[in-house]
């Protein structure tokens, strides 16, 4: 599911038969990032992620074709299992990354337990462009259906 609902902001979401303790470890876990973070074709590298309010975070992203980006944040809230809220912005400076001031911009991750697993659904806020939430809707849906391979896959995230 996703959605625009003020024409700047992105939204997905997806259930995971799962429960949130296990789904948000996946998200704060940098050996478990490294196994889904990204869209189809591109695999994260992280090179650092102080997973604490404050703390900042770093990946590298590289396409098959080998060529890479570098994005880049603020954890500006961490309530766990519940909810992880971060700063976004691009070191190559991706046209529309960044709000309308020049500042990163914003992402809320919730973990909603349902009967039988959790919802987890992103907002990405402040996005200024269409190619920017374009490549982002499809950068978190496919971040999602990586985690669920992972998890249908038995994999310890």
């Amino acid at each position: 599911m996703s959605r625009q609902a003020d024409g700047k902001t992105v939204s997905v979401s997806r259930f995971y038969p799962s429960s949130p303790e296990t789904t948000f470890d996946a998200w704060i876990n940098p050996a478990s990032i490294e196994k889904w973070f990204g869209p189809p074709g591109y695999q994260a590298k992280v090179l650092s992620h102080d997973c604490r309010k404050g703390g900042v975070w770093r990946f590298m992203m590289v396409a098959d074709n080998g060529e890479s980006f570098h994005h880049f944040g603020t954890f500006l809230d961490i309530d766990p299992p519940r909810r992880l809220v971060f700063s976004w912005a691009s070191e190559e400076q991706v046209a529309g990354w960044r709000d309308a001031s020049g500042n990163p911009t914003r992402v809320t991750v919730e973990f909603e337990p349902r009967d039988g697993g959790v919802e987890v659904r992103i907002t990405h806020e402040n996005l200024q462009t269409d190619a920017a939430r374009k490549a982002l809707t499809g950068g978190w849906r496919g971040s999602l259906e990586r985690l669920a391979v992972c998890f249908a896959n038995g994999a310890n995230t």
